[in-house]
């Protein structure tokens, strides 16, 4: 399987995401439908990368556009996530706002620093307004690394300026053209680089590429998200399934987020709640979509012994023997595959193409149980401190014993207090959400 620390952080509305330390109008081609067979595990991933730092939710947003590319175009595409970075940033700290920006004293020393965590809307809302740049295109070292150290070093460097630089008054973040200043030294951006975003923005980012206004991308490796191709699936109100040979913008309009029911109550009052939100991304995965799952994190539930049959798993039997709570936080992910036991006993195993379509119909059935999800981490594909799914580096298991919960929750996530002060005292579904082509897992179809 193609391969490439995050930090914990806060937790977001629709925990959508505190991962800390996380082409024109679209045509619908109702003769090209993507077949069932060997759907399971072919959905079309890029190269795990690993984030150095807590935005694992422009990480996930980058691999779900680079699939949906590939899909259309059978090139992988490196998106930049740090470019991505860069804009979330200019975002929170042009507003001048303290909202985005925490503060933590010291003795005497105030320090300052900017919140790493967003959204999968946050993440469509930089897209749509600063488009889609190559990773070479804005760092290039980062094209030939699995990990980007400028993130991390810019992170560091936009902290100090916050805290006791040029940015350390609300009133200077107000200053577009100083925040702007301050990014590019703090992420060391050539001359080259900042000439061609200047031309595109403007010095004070007075235009963008939204609807209406007048930034020219012409000259520029900046790609519009109405011209960024992107091929995913549609399903109809009847249960047609589709493919749309579309863009970027529209995907962005067209995909939904949906919630895991926390109480059973999804599409009805009994506990069968739980398990029509599982088929309905169930049937995402048999048509190769890339489903973003969102979760909760406590490293405790991790399984890191190669030997057990549960290593590079989340599970309760894990978090369990650990006997506390560890480090957590909120992560966005991808779906690569899933794992059933079917109503005769046969289990589909994660990562074995499946050819008869019945067993793929069967593994839909309600009484059918998921062992679990698989997905694409971005946590890089070689570390000595983490085990992953077998043969699947950069991947992780999330049994379903764990994503169902509930688990023990504390208000100090790092894990660094012992358990009896970190206020573990509610407990929550780890399975947040996730994010759906257009007509799954809703009564509207598109």
């Amino acid at each position: 399987m193609p391969a490439r620390t995050w930090s914990l952080g806060s937790l977001v509305t629709l925990f959508a995401m505190g991962c800390g330390a996380g082409q024109s109008s679209s045509t619908v081609d109702d003769e090209e439908i993507f077949s069932s067979e060997n759907a399971i595990v072919n959905v079309d991933h890029t190269d795990v990368e690993r984030q150095s730092i807590g935005n694992c939710w422009i990480y996930a947003h980058g691999t779900w556009v680079e699939s949906l590319n590939k899909s259309a175009t059978g090139i992988n595409f490196d998106v930049s996530q740090s470019y991505w970075t860069y804009w979330d940033w200019y975002t929170k700290l042009a507003s001048g706002s303290s909202y985005d920006v925490s503060e933590k004293k010291e003795g005497d020393i105030l320090t300052r620093s900017i919140e790493t965590g967003g959204s999968w809307q946050q993440a469509n809302n930089i897209v749509r307004r600063y488009g889609i740049v190559p990773e070479a295109e804005f760092v290039p070292e980062d094209a030939t690394a699995e990990m980007s150290s400028r993130q991390k070093e810019a992170l560091n460097a936009i902290n100090l300026s916050l805290s006791s630089g040029a940015l350390s008054t609300p009133e200077a973040r107000r200053n577009k053209k100083l925040v702007r200043d301050e990014l590019n030294k703090a992420w060391s951006l050539n001359a080259s680089v900042v000439a061609w975003m200047n031309q595109v923005f403007g010095e004070d980012t007075s235009r963008d590429l939204s609807y209406g206004s007048s930034a020219n991308v012409t000259g520029a490796p900046v790609i519009s998200a109405k011209n960024f191709k992107a091929k995913y699936v549609s399903k109809s109100y009847s249960g047609r399934i589709s493919t749309r040979n579309s863009v970027l913008s529209e995907a962005m309009n067209a995909w939904k987020q949906v919630s895991y029911p926390s109480n059973y109550s999804y599409g009805s009052s009994s506990s069968t709640g739980r398990r029509k939100f599982q088929i309905s991304v169930q049937e995402a995965a048999h048509q190769k979509a890339p489903v973003i799952v969102t979760w909760s994190v406590d490293f405790n539930a991790m399984e890191n012994n190669v030997s057990s049959p549960l290593a590079g798993s989340f599970n309760l039997t894990t978090l369990k023997n650990a006997g506390k709570p560890g480090r957590q936080g909120g992560h966005m992910t991808v779906l690569e595959d899933y794992q059933v036991k079917l109503t005769t006993g046969e289990v589909l195993k994660a990562n074995v193409d499946v050819t008869d379509p019945a067993k793929l119909q069967a593994a839909l059935d309600p009484s059918a149980t998921i062992e679990f999800i698989q997905i694409k981490n971005s946590w890089g594909a070689a570390r000595p401190d983490r085990v992953f799914a077998p043969g699947m580096p950069g991947y992780h298991n999330l049994n379903m014993d764990y994503l169902n919960g509930p688990i023990a929750w504390c208000t100090e996530t790092e894990g660094l207090l012992p358990t009896e002060k970190r206020g573990c005292n509610t407990h929550v579904t780890p399975w947040k959400s996730v994010v759906l082509p257009p007509g799954f897992g809703s009564s509207y179809y598109y």
